[in-house]
């Protein structure tokens, strides 16, 4: 027989069970930004909070929009892709996700009241759009195993054998009678993978069996911040600014898990089944950043900035499809839908505290450092209808302060002008892990950047190439399970044409 039934679900990336839920791990995807925009950020590891001048830095330290002496437009198309190398207990695997183009623009306005070196010297405006985090990829792991998916269903069932009534399974109303957590019992029910006699629950394999397992995960989207900054320039020697970040949330999942029946002793009847999910988040989020730079003198500078929180209003929209097939297939039997599951809540991501530090080389070029601390164990969720008694997410937010920590990312940037009008740089940053040891491993994210610069007559063009690495640490994708690794390797292309007036 052939079943397909569909159900709600969602799958985050380091869970020990296949997740229906909104968790701490789709908080922590909101909060970490590995920050791009122009070629020129780009390429110098986005170490910009004490350089300034450059509109990608808004997004760390506004005060660099009080650099500007001149109005400025740029444009900035990008092109990346990302392969992932995932280890499921020693079978590796590598799949490439699907390449993409992105773009980040910006426009700057200065207001100059005065050119010498008292007072206030310029306020100046700005608008445009940056990347904070991009979220395509696919992962893909393999592996031969005793256990099963089904297992770790009929656990659960087991432990609440009054709660998964027959009845109540098999009715037209299912899907309204049990969660979204339990909708994946539901589903096995219904295409007889489990069964119940008088002992208890039971799926569909034997002991002895041998299991493929694949696991495909395919993301697709971005976190991306629209800015409007306002800063000035104070004696030429104290910059300051403010910048109003807007956030947009376009993230997709669709997840694949399936089992093959490769070897048995006992004659199971069961062939293959597909689990599949699909699993959107929309949203937005608003924040403020405050920054400053002094300027010491023609060589050093100095910056500090602090970020508020980002508080988003996220809405999930969540389906999935499972289809079967057993040895002894006689018939067709039509699909069964489920409804769409929706579910509108509320994160607020951790404060920013960046310190940098930069030394300018005359007119041959400059060495850049910043330093940012980001607490993860003060993420918090909330659902968007909680009233002061609903503890909806008391118990995650608990889990997120056992489990996630504080984290140092560092960004380093060289640029160097062998002749007039053209430049070469070079970055590299580095993003601290969000969780303890305990929970998951390190999984920290480097990234290595080289880039070119051409400038005349007011005009500029930029190229740059980044390859950012990021490790996974050790996860199960249910109870029982055996552990999956993921390396993921992107690499993307940026090319920046700007004018200044």
């Amino acid at each position: 027989m052939k079943r397909i039934l569909y159900i709600t679900a969602a799958l985050i990336t380091l869970s020990s069970t296949i997740s229906l839920a909104q968790d701490r791990y789709d908080a922590v995807r909101w909060s970490q930004y590995f920050y791009d925009g122009t070629a020129r950020f780009s390429s110098m590891g986005g170490a910009f909070g004490a350089l300034g001048g450059d509109f990608a830095s808004l997004s760390i330290n506004p005060a660099g929009i009080g650099v500007y002496r001149m109005a400025e437009f740029s444009l900035t198309p990008s092109y990346l892709s990302t392969n992932t190398k995932s280890s499921f207990t020693g079978q590796s695997a590598i799949s490439r996700g699907k390449s993409r183009g992105d773009f980040n623009f910006g426009y700057v306005q200065p207001f100059i009241f005065r050119n010498d070196n008292e007072g206030l010297i310029s306020i100046n405006l700005g608008l445009g759009y940056n990347t904070m985090s991009d979220y395509n990829s696919n992962a893909l792991a393999y592996n031969k195993s005793g256990s099963s998916w089904l297992d770790a269903v009929v656990g659960k069932m087991e432990n609440n054998w009054q709660y998964f009534d027959p009845v109540k399974m098999e009715s037209d109303s299912r899907y309204k009678n049990f969660g979204p957590g339990d909708w994946d019992a539901v589903l096995a029910w219904n295409s007889f993978l489990i069964s119940e006699d008088s002992i208890g629950f039971y799926n569909a394999l034997h002991n002895n069996d041998i299991i493929e397992q694949r696991r495909l995960v395919e993301s697709r989207g971005r976190n991306s911040e629209l800015v409007f900054s306002f800063g000035g320039n104070y004696a030429n020697t104290l910059y300051f600014g403010m910048t109003l970040g807007i956030q947009d949330i376009n993230y997709k999942k669709y997840l694949t898990h399936s089992e093959d029946i490769v070897q048995t002793t006992e004659g199971t009847d069961l062939l293959w089944f597909d689990y599949r999910q699909f699993f959107e988040t929309e949203g937005s989020g608003i924040n403020l950043k405050l920054g400053l730079l002094y300027r010491v003198n023609d060589n050093w500078r100095f910056g500090l900035s602090v970020h508020t929180p980002t508080w988003m209003n996220l809405t999930d929209y969540y389906k999935a499809s499972m289809q079967s097939e057993f040895e002894s297939d006689t018939q067709y039997y039509d699909p069964d839908e489920s409804i769409w599951n929706e579910y509108k809540y509320k994160v607020s991501t951790p404060a920013r505290y960046n310190l940098s530090a930069a030394y300018l080389f005359s007119n041959i070029g400059a060495v850049s450092l910043d330093y940012e601390y980001v607490d993860y164990s003060t993420i918090r969720m909330k659902d968007s209808y909680e009233s002061i008694y609903d503890d909806s997410f008391d118990e995650e937010n608990n889990i997120i302060k056992d489990e996630f920590k504080g984290a140092s990312n560092i960004r380093l940037g060289i640029e160097v002008k062998p002749v007039d009008n053209f430049a070469i740089r070079a970055g590299y940053a580095f993003y601290g892990s969000p969780y303890k040891e305990s929970a998951g491993g390190s999984p920290s994210t480097q990234i290595y950047s080289f880039g070119l610069g051409y400038r005349v007559n007011g005009f500029f063009i930029d190229a740059a190439y980044k390859y950012l690495t990021s490790k996974s640490g050790l996860y199960t994708i249910y109870d029982g399970s055996k552990t999956i690794s993921e390396k993921y390797i992107t690499n993307q292309f940026a090319l920046t044409f700007g004018f200044r007036f």
